[in-house]
């Protein structure tokens, strides 16, 4: 009984808890969102879509300065000092309103070279015209997410995210069902704008929100300075992943079909939803506690209590994804997605290891191991493209997941050297 009401008072319990019912909401939208756009626009389409995606996850986070992490840290480090904490939100609206000023900028003004190096035509250089008039919007909104977290307003961060889950999806289906490819894309690059003007709604009378101090604070140049530390991590990190993804589907497409393009889109995607209530507690929980540990023996402390709560989690998402993969598949996806089923397994060792070497690797982000954390980014993506490559040649489409496995099982094994002082020394 002692456990259990020990259990019931934790902290991580608790913003799980939150989290979880977020996630539920999320990954239920993400499901139906994944089956009409399977049934409506077929691996091809998907494959098309996978392709924006990418590329509006590198400039929606270019369009913030790439600072939500920092936001994030010291929101949540200066918890105690208002003064501190407003200060450094001014700071954070004026990198917010000029970086996503010159990516509006750059995306309107490209978007046939855009449309071109994506799709391979002009085609489409309407709706990186419509994004590039939207994208302030998402940073602002980014923004003031990441204000949230840091002050550890759990409730209020999931209500949003959760509208924002329903929201998308009702605006999103409505497009896809009447104008099919053309619809998916546009609602790809727009719904962030009704998503802004709801949390506007929402967050005008919050009593932590306190417009008036935010706005006579005198910014110190020191903010930049911090801020600008965290920036170049998620700058890395927002271009690798994506970038790696792009080239990979450039890479399937040539050499196998679009159907492959297809198919790793797909697996992808159901890892995403199945993986969020994981990485949702890492950007809720941990890191704004990792962010205020003192000393090797928090950290640890934190990191072990992380793998006993997660990793068990994780290990039972994985085998039930797995034993109901068929199942999965024809009722996330459609039957056209079938031969999606044997690219499960290595994609879901290669999770395994990806959330294992998560628990590690988040603390480069928040003690602000900016060159560890560069070096590490560009040099394991790198190492996916080759992989991928050599893979590919050798397996077919499949060799694009097997190349994931190996690479996460690599990083992995990469952290526990980098930080085996932590993790193995007991006088940390």
């Amino acid at each position: 009984m002692g456990i259990i009401k020990k259990l019931k008072s934790a902290e991580i319990v608790q913003v799980s808890f939150y989290s979880g019912i977020s996630t539920v909401i999320k990954i239920i939208t993400s499901f139906v969102s994944a089956k009409v756009i399977a049934i409506y626009l077929g691996p091809t389409g998907l494959g098309m879509l996978g392709q924006l995606t990418s590329f509006i996850a590198i400039f929606l986070t270019l369009s913030t300065g790439a600072i939500t992490t920092g936001v994030i840290k010291f929101v949540s480090e200066y918890k105690n000092e208002e003064e501190l904490q407003h200060r450094l939100i001014k700071s954070a609206l004026h990198i917010t309103l000029l970086c996503s000023l010159v990516c509006a900028l750059v995306i309107a003004f490209g978007s046939v070279y855009w449309s071109k190096i994506l799709f391979g035509n002009s085609s489409y250089a309407y709706v990186f015209v419509i994004l590039g008039i939207t994208v302030v919007f998402y940073a602002i909104f980014s923004l003031a997410i990441s204000v949230l977290n840091g002050m550890q307003q759990y409730k209020l961060f999931n209500i949003i995210n959760v509208l924002a889950s329903i929201v998308g999806l009702i605006f999103s289906l409505t497009m896809v069902m009447l104008y099919g490819i053309k619809g998916a894309l546009i609602s790809a690059v727009t719904y962030q704008s009704v998503v802004f003007i709801m949390m506007l709604f929402f967050i005008r009378n919050a009593d932590w929100f306190q417009w008036d101090k935010i706005k006579s604070a005198v910014i110190n140049r020191n903010d930049y300075i911090k801020l600008s530390k965290f920036s170049l991590m998620a700058l890395v990190s927002a271009a690798a992943v994506p970038l790696v993804q792009i080239i990979i589907r450039k890479y399937l497409a040539l050499k196998v079909s679009p159907e492959s393009v297809g198919f790793y889109e797909g697996v992808n995607r159901l890892s995403l939803i199945y993986l969020s209530l994981i990485t949702t507690t890492f950007s809720v929980y941990y890191l704004p506690k990792l962010s205020a540990s003192k000393n090797n023996y928090e950290l640890k402390s934190l990191i072990f209590k992380g793998y006993t709560f997660i990793l068990p989690i994780t290990t039972l998402i994985l085998l039930a994804t797995y034993f109901l993969r068929n199942i999965v598949i024809t009722v996330v996806f459609a039957d056209s997605f079938m031969p999606m089923e044997a690219y499960f397994l290595p994609q879901l060792i290669g999770d395994f290891f990806k959330i294992a070497s998560w628990l590690l690797a988040m603390q480069m982000i928040a003690k602000a191991q900016t060159k560890l954390f560069i070096v590490t980014e560009i040099l394991f993506g790198l190492l996916l493209i080759v992989l991928t490559y050599v893979l590919v040649n050798n397996f077919q489409g499949i060799g694009s997941i097997y190349a994931y496995a190996i690479n996460y099982f690599i990083y992995f094994v990469a952290m526990v050297v980098i930080f085996k002082k932590i993790v193995f020394n007991d006088r940390v």
